[in-house]
């Protein structure tokens, strides 16, 4: 048996977006697999293992000395702290899109996406010079770049030169759940609270292009006089400016900004939503379009990233930066009882090719092709 070391330092809860989501899913999917052949050590801040207590039940961990607060002390530890107590694993797993410049075994990274070297103007001049050094830097270090859709691995060959051989794609996954709506009870109270509604499941960051989701609301307001967008995800950048847009627009009765829900009421939503609306202009992979076809809710999205890798023909799909094309996307759905059935039924076909347990076997043959040198 070999072990794995995995670095998690990185995973601030509720800050990471679906980054989060998407590791500690694929993991609990490696577990579940029972791989003899591998023993997994996970490296975390206390808060991360007391948000998910479960991680110490299904792994044997390790907690840094430091909490996840500041990025300067969590870079520190990986430098320092991790590479010291990680010196007998036979392979490290970066998973945050970083291997440190100090390291003590043969690593593999995770690149979630390239969003900070293709549209830099989304983060700080500190944040673009640290990724702009260090993205590069970490993919000739690492022996495998893994990534979660054909799109990352795309420009990860494209925009770094990294060999199509040393990049292995690890698609997102769903956990199984029944498809349809909510009971008639659940429903009509949800629908009693927001009336007919978009649903928006994402942190309120720039790419996510809330506001246009907002404007495509506004122009459809007066044709659909119940209309209203729920948007669920913990306050971003952009959210001091989407409060302004809203209230300057009227809207205020219409917009729902909940922040991070549980996910037994984001269930729910999904399931009650007209549509999910969706206006990233770039994405890695997509999650929340995933989860809603998962659900039996239409999904309305936009071209952008890898979401046409992720919806392919079972959502509308518009270009991105365009409200209109939005608002005309979302006034089919509504109009058209048999288009909004054909994207549930569709959805759901669509979502079953994606699931936790294969993107736990594409991990784990990474794991080992990386061991065995391939």
């Amino acid at each position: 048996m070999v072990t794995v070391g995995v670095n998690l330092l990185w995973l601030v809860p509720g800050v990471v977006g679906g980054s989060e989501e998407y590791t500690l899913r694929l993991l609990g999917a490696l577990d579940q697999l029972g791989a003899d052949d591998l023993w997994l050590r996970l490296y975390g801040g206390p808060d991360l293992f007391e948000t998910h207590p479960h991680l110490a039940r299904q792994f044997e961990t390790r907690v840094s000395p430091i909490r996840s607060g500041s990025k300067g002390m969590r870079i520190g530890a990986e430098n320092s702290w991790l590479a010291a107590v990680s010196r007998h694993d036979d392979l490290v797993h970066h998973a945050g899109g970083v291997v440190p410049l100090v390291r003590s075994q043969t690593s593999v990274v995770t690149i979630h996406d390239l969003q900070p070297l293709e549209m830099p103007e989304n983060f700080s001049a500190l944040k673009r010079r640290w990724l702009g050094s260090m993205v590069p830097r970490s993919v000739r270090a690492a022996r495998l770049v893994l990534c979660p859709s054909e799109f990352t691995a795309g420009t990860i060959t494209g925009l770094l030169g990294v060999p199509a051989e040393r990049v292995r794609v690890v698609h997102h996954g769903h956990e199984p759940t029944e498809p349809g709506v909510l009971d008639d009870g659940a429903d009509a109270a949800l629908r009693a609270r927001y009336g007919r509604y978009l649903l928006l499941p994402a942190i309120a960051y720039a790419h996510k292009r809330h506001a246009d989701a907002v404007a495509a609301l506004d122009r459809l307001r007066s044709r659909f006089a119940d209309l209203h967008l729920v948007c669920t995800g913990r306050p971003g950048p952009e959210t001091p400016a989407l409060e302004r847009l809203v209230s300057d627009l009227g809207l205020a009765d219409r917009v729902h900004l909940l922040g991070r829900v549980p996910a037994e009421e984001l269930d729910a939503l999904y399931r009650s939503a007209a549509a999910l609306v969706f206006p990233s202009v770039y994405e890695g992979f997509g999650n929340p379009a995933l989860e809603a076809m998962a659900r039996g809710c239409p999904v309305v999205a936009t071209t952008a990233g890898a979401l046409p890798e992720v919806v392919g023909d079972a959502g509308l799909l518009v270009p991105p930066g365009r409200p209109a094309a939005l608002a005309a996307a979302v006034a089919r759905v509504l109009d058209e009882p048999g288009l909004a059935d054909r994207l549930r039924a569709d959805g759901l076909v669509r979502a079953a090719r994606f699931s936790w347990l294969q993107a736990g076997r594409e991990l784990a043959t990474a794991y080992r092709d990386a061991l065995e040198g391939r």
